[in-house]
């Protein structure tokens, strides 16, 4: 099954706290997803994938900076099932 965290992208901007979330999710063997929205918009209005990586502090900072460079409101990370 998937998981996926949703929240306001101010909580996404700090690499540390999206890290946590990657830790906590296993996701070095994960394929992940990161979703902007625009607070009034059910489809996202971009998105981008990452594979799997075991270097999870770069892929943070990386989805950290993402987010930040986009500037929408609302971001969900999704962690695609385990291979």
């Amino acid at each position: 099954m998937s998981t996926v965290w949703a929240v306001p992208t101010w909580r996404f901007r700090q690499a540390s706290q999206v890290l946590n979330f990657l830790c906590e999710e296993r996701c070095s063997k994960r394929a992940l997803e990161v979703r902007l929205f625009e607070s009034n918009r059910r489809a996202p209005v971009a998105s981008r994938r990452w594979e799997p990586r075991s270097d999870l502090a770069a892929v943070a900072q990386e989805i950290a900076t993402y987010i930040a460079e986009y500037g929408s409101i609302e971001a969900a990370i999704i962690a695609a099932d385990e291979r």
